[in-house]
């Protein structure tokens, strides 16, 4: 699904906080169940005393819906394109009770052919409220029962979550490691207990939030020209059980694309009887040229071939593979291929024998062609000719092979 170019700005955010209710703000927990019962005593006419009478009334506390509190991801650079990325958001509940909560997200690109693609997620947090005074020291939180004592949860806290107290204020951390519920139908409250004593003392009416993260999966486009483009992605965090409560990031997640700006260039010197060219390239004192050139039979030749990543705002080039067919008329010359990786200006000789070790390796057949691995960490392991696994070239860095021929 692509994602609608849209940014919300300051008026709908905020009409967006006018619909939130007060965070932090003691609440009962929803699902909570408050029953109202009456009695009535009374006597005959000769005054004697009645047995009583009773009525009750049951009403169960509604859900508030609350924006969640909502750490986004940082910015991502850099990202490839036409590759998807995991974004992490980190929720923690702010209602009086569970929720779903889902993620949308609007692009506003720059050099980008299209929007990033990104799916919409959506986590359940529970929540619930303190019911009686929870004391510094101790690692146990009452909390009204929710009127479910068979699922092994409160208000959709399970054993195992992470859980906020007060989350709008002290935000206070803890791990649930217990969940009583035997008093629940009884006695109304049920017992949570935590991993660790609580730091802070909580009082009634304090709400209790699930932290959970929510992982986002986002999938760039291309860049539209050069090498550098991004995708600037505003995430809005809305509730499932009343969508017009919601939070909208202020700031946008910016994923920088950046791609490969590769070239390459092939430059060529006489050995045996130097000759002048046009184009010339000098490295260590020895120079090549790209036009010029000539040589009698029996000359030995030595080819330079220059590849770069030489933007150095480029992303890394991968999987470098130098594939050079021996020209007719000439004969490769065994020993002959060096290797500068990643353009330091350091030539290492190469052992061109198949699946050697080296980054180079000489495929024999008819003329010949040769195969070099450029990059850094490229070698010829995987079985065969050809085969070798290239390496990678970051921004502003080169790879430069040389090898030799004969004329026929």
């Amino acid at each position: 699904m692509m994602i609608k170019r849209k940014l919300v700005l300051g008026a709908a955010a905020l009409a967006m906080a006018v619909m939130l209710p007060s965070l932090g703000q003691a609440m009962t927990a929803s699902n909570t169940r408050i029953t109202n019962t009456v009695t009535v005593n009374y006597a005959d006419a000769a005054g004697t005393a009645q047995a009583a009478l009773e009525a009750s009334v049951q009403i169960t506390v509604n859900l508030v819906p609350s924006a969640p509190l909502v750490v986004f991801p940082a910015n991502q650079d850099f990202t490839a394109e036409n590759t998807s990325y995991n974004l992490t958001y980190i929720l923690t509940a702010t209602a009086n009770g569970p929720d779903t909560y889902t993620l949308n997200t609007a692009d506003t690109r720059s050099n980008m052919d299209d929007d990033a693609a990104a799916g919409t997620p959506s986590v359940l947090l529970g929540a619930t409220s303190v019911a009686s005074q929870a004391n510094a020291g101790q690692n146990t939180l009452v909390v009204p029962f929710d009127g479910n004592d068979s699922d092994s949860a409160i208000n959709g806290i399970q054993v195992g979550d992470t859980i906020v107290i007060d989350p709008t204020g002290v935000a206070e951390v803890a791990v649930v490691t217990a969940i009583d519920e035997s008093n629940g139908p009884l006695g109304n409250t049920v017992t949570i207990t935590v991993a660790d004593p609580l730091a802070n003392s909580f009082g009634y009416g304090v709400m209790i939030g699930e932290r959970r993260e929510i992982v986002q999966v986002v999938t760039t486009d291309s860049v539209t020209a050069g090498v550098t483009g991004s995708h600037s992605l505003i995430t809005t965090v809305s509730s499932v059980a009343d969508p017009a409560i919601l939070i909208e990031q202020t700031t946008a997640t910016v994923l920088t694309v950046r791609r490969p700006g590769l070239t390459v260039n092939k430059f060529v010197r006489n050995v045996t009887t130097p000759v002048a060219g046009a184009d010339a390239i000098t490295l260590g004192g020895t120079t090549w040229y790209a036009t010029g050139v000539s040589g009698n039979p029996s000359d030995v030749m030595e080819y330079l071939i220059v590849v770069g990543n030489d933007d150095p705002d480029a992303g890394d080039a991968t999987g470098i593979v130098i594939a050079d067919p021996i020209p007719q008329f000439t004969t490769f010359v065994p020993g002959s291929v060096s290797l500068d990786a990643t353009g330091d200006d350091t030539f290492v000789a190469q052992d061109d024998g198949v699946d050697s070790g080296s980054a180079a390796e000489f495929d024999a057949t008819g003329n010949g062609v040769l195969y070099v691995y450029a990059g850094n960490g490229g070698d010829d392991l995987d079985a065969g000719a050809g085969n070798g696994t290239g390496g990678v070239l970051g921004a502003g860095e080169s790879s430069r092979v040389v090898f030799r021929v004969t004329i026929d």
